[in-house]
């Protein structure tokens, strides 16, 4: 990387003599970088990526492009001159996949908060849950 503006000559991060200098690196570790999960979180965590594709995002992602496609065909929406209904049908039916996915959220969240109680995730949700119920209570808040 170089900077020739400053000082009207080139300064880089290569030259230790130079008065601008690359920041230095640290090493930023997460805490829970090398944690591992219990067959218990994998088995619930497995269940909610099941659940939330085949009861969400496989529904919403069929009416969502079913829709659009008939919308295309019925003259609502315009085609595309050289791809057709194509690129809406696809832009709908990923929509529809996120959608899908945000929806079940809460369903993973309860089933998270559902393991047992020598689960650390289980206890990060719990805990998480009792934070943001005593946030939105406005009589807590006094």
């Amino acid at each position: 990387m170089s900077d020739k503006t400053k000082n009207e000559k080139e300064e880089s991060c290569d030259k230790p003599e130079s008065k601008w200098t690359c920041p230095e690196a640290r090493n930023v570790t997460h805490p829970l970088r090398y944690y591992e999960f219990s067959p218990d979180e994998i088995k619930a965590l497995e269940e909610c990526d099941r659940e939330s594709f085949y009861q969400r995002c496989v529904p919403f992602s069929s009416v969502f492009a079913a829709t659009t496609y008939a919308c295309v065909k019925n003259g609502v929406l315009k085609s595309n001159p050289h791809f057709g209904a194509f690129p809406k049908v696809m832009l709908a039916a990923i929509l529809g996949h996120y959608y899908g996915r945000i929806s079940y959220l809460m369903e993973c969240d309860k089933k998270l908060r559902r393991l047992p109680s020598d689960s650390h995730l289980g206890n990060v949700m719990r805990q998480y849950y009792i934070e943001k119920q005593n946030d939105s209570d406005p009589k807590k808040k006094k």
